[in-house]
């Protein structure tokens, strides 16, 4: 694991187009195999995590949210270190229930392509229980672009296709979807920026 520095975020933070810190977050897919590295894996990432939320307070910006097989250590470390001051989107949402309650703590939920795959039941089953006014559409380019572009390289014009399935899913018209997100996106980041 690469060393975390501070100073390096530093240089970028106050470039007027940056507008949150991250990506950052807990990714527990990869591990090693060996129960002690595992374990200090772990814990560095926790103390990364917690380091980001806490510059991410200090500058006064949301976070982007990376969480992959992380859930519960997530959700907890967000609540414990009041990152609800900044709060933030939980970039690529991966369906768990474990954090829809960081609804409650500023935090909204990006739905990017994997919405419109065959294999993305849990997603749908979990988009209903996002409160709207979390709600917000991303790319995650260029990976997980949605059908039928699938397999080619993602781009933010994509994300009408996302809108459209979850205009489907949640039984709402499509322009519903893009005035719900668009405002989701002005009131989450205009508070922290002055280029939106």
């Amino acid at each position: 694991m690469e060393q975390y520095d501070e100073s390096v975020l530093e240089k970028y933070i106050n470039h007027p187009k940056c507008i949150a810190v991250g990506e950052c977050g807990l990714d527990y897919y990869r591990l090693p195999d060996d129960e002690e590295e595992k374990k200090q894996n772990i814990a560095k990432q926790k103390e990364v995590f917690i380091s980001q939320i806490e510059f991410a307070k200090k500058v006064k910006k949301p976070l982007i949210v990376h969480i992959r097989e992380a859930s519960d250590d997530s959700r907890q470390i967000l609540i414990d270190n009041n990152a609800k001051e900044v709060g933030g989107v939980l970039h690529c949402y991966n369906a768990s229930e474990h954090l829809l309650p960081l609804a409650d703590h500023n935090f909204y939920f990006g739905i990017g392509g994997v919405i419109t795959f065959k294999n993305a039941k849990k997603l749908v089953e979990v988009l209903p229980k996002i409160p709207k006014d979390k709600l917000l559409l991303e790319t995650d380019g260029p990976y997980l672009t949605p059908q039928p572009f699938r397999g080619k390289r993602n781009e933010p014009a994509y994300t009408n296709y996302v809108a459209d399935k979850i205009s489907d899913l949640l039984e709402i018209t499509k322009e519903e979807v893009e005035k719900i997100t668009t405002t989701n996106t002005l009131t989450l980041f205009k508070q922290f920026s002055t280029i939106i």
